[in-house]
């Protein structure tokens, strides 16, 4: 019988994100109209990539959202919208990067706090 790493990494990311991610959790807000649902996620507000442009090494600071895929309804794609509850801040995703393994990154540009 084989091996079930999707299970294991699922389980390791869910404990990922129970002892690294939001104590209160975080609302998502599909683009399609579904209905938003709270999940968890490990967020950094300011989390550094690097890349080389035209051979020059560019570094930008964005904000991320560390996540498990399985606590999505559907895959998440760029436009729906996010609010961390514990800040009040709400980001739009500008790309999800799925890691094949069941965990991933949300890339986020911020829109807006609760009071506009």
């Amino acid at each position: 019988m084989p091996f079930d790493w999707r299970a294991v990494t699922d389980r390791m990311n869910g404990v990922v994100m129970k002892t690294f991610g939001e104590a209160e959790r975080v609302l998502y807000m599909p683009v399609s109209g579904a209905a938003s649902y709270v999940i968890d996620g490990v967020f950094d507000e300011a989390f550094l990539e690097l890349s080389i442009v035209d051979g020059a090494q560019v570094a930008t600071v964005q904000p991320r959202l560390g996540i498990q895929q399985s606590q999505f309804a559907s895959a998440p794609v760029q436009d729906d919208q996010l609010q961390i509850i514990r800040t009040g801040l709400i980001y739009v995703v500008r790309e999800a990067r799925l890691d094949g393994w069941g965990g991933g990154g949300l890339m986020l540009n911020l829109v807006s706090n609760v009071d506009g």
